[in-house]
């Protein structure tokens, strides 16, 4: 190799070595970031363009990502402003304000209900968490989802466990063996949540799928009250018709989220407001609010059986 040739590749090697420099750096100043300028790890959903918090590597860092504005935004605030509300429900105000106290109301009552505030709370702060934390590494990204999708389950777990125990308040031995395994499918689904394999994006509407089965499995104690009090019998008991808008919200926003509706469609018109992830938060409020107005409800109908309250007297107040 000539000396000529020698210096034009060591001068166009240097001239690439402070490009490179000049963009790592200019990717240390900016706020938000393309997907493309994204690491591999970060890159999950192609349809969102623009917006991103970049790799952190500090907890400090992902804190501040608080009060900037961006495509992750929607999906904490929804949830943490929510979480925060029903915290606020669980620690008095539900049992002060809102839980109607009649002659049979037991300390039970007002715990049950506050299992299913729990839950929520529980849940919501999880994913809140997730969205927030998420970028600051691979490994941590990877551990909080596993703690976001344990706070699906834990919701679902204290939604069924509620509801149980006011519509089968009379008989015991239904509860007790709905309850049961509603824990051994929580067990079930905690087990593969665990599993690294489980989290890979392939996987995504195989998670959809897995929480909307083990949400269905409320259909068994439902057919169960049918059979047992009728159909007008456990629509009373257990508020049916908030029961339905309530799944009909979350199989929308599984649904929504699995197939990435409406970004799929069009690519980086959603990045900030709209996307898949938001819709399906803005849902998960929604369906979860319609399950405190059942457990409610619930909770009336059986005190107002056991004190002999007329049925008009209910329909009135739900």
């Amino acid at each position: 190799m000539s000396s000529i040739t020698e210096l034009k590749r060591r001068r166009v090697t240097g001239n690439n070595g402070v490009y490179e420099e000049l963009y790592k750096e200019k990717l240390q100043v900016k706020k938000l970031y393309d997907f493309h300028e994204l690491p591999e790890w970060q890159q999950d959903n192609d349809k969102i363009l623009t917006g991103y918090i970049r790799e952190t590597k500090s907890v400090m860092k992902c804190l501040r990502s608080l009060f900037i504005w961006n495509n992750e935004s929607v999906n904490i605030y929804t949830h943490l402003v929510s979480a925060i509300s029903y915290f606020l429900l669980m620690v008095g105000i539900t049992d002060l304000l809102v839980i109607p106290h009649f002659p049979t109301s037991t300390f039970t009552d007002y715990s049950i209900i506050n299992f299913y505030l729990l839950g929520a709370f529980g849940c919501l702060m999880c994913s809140s968490c997730f969205h927030t934390f998420k970028q600051h590494s691979s490994p941590h990204s990877d551990a909080w989802s596993k703690v976001d999708y344990m706070g699906i389950i834990v919701l679902i777990t204290c939604s069924l466990i509620s509801l149980l125990y006011y519509g089968f308040f009379d008989h015991k031995e239904y509860f007790h063996f709905f309850t049961v395994l509603t824990i051994v499918l929580a067990t079930a689904c905690t087990v593969c949540v665990l599993s690294d394999k489980f989290n890979q994006k392939d996987f995504r509407p195989l998670r959809a799928g897995f929480f909307i089965a083990f949400g269905l499995s409320g259909v068994f104690p439902v057919a169960a009250g049918m059979i047992k009090f009728g159909i007008q019998g456990i629509i009373q008991r257990v508020q049916l018709k908030y029961l339905g808008l309530e799944a009909i919200f979350y199989i929308a926003g599984a649904l929504i989220y699995g197939f990435r509706i409406p970004e799929t469609m069009y690519p980086g018109m959603f990045d900030f407001w709209g996307h898949s992830h938001q819709i399906f938060h803005v849902l998960v409020v929604v369906a979860s609010f319609l399950h405190l107005k059942a457990v409610m409800g619930s909770y009336n109908f059986k005190h107002s059986r056991l004190n002999g309250v007329g049925l008009s007297t209910l329909h009135a107040a739900y």
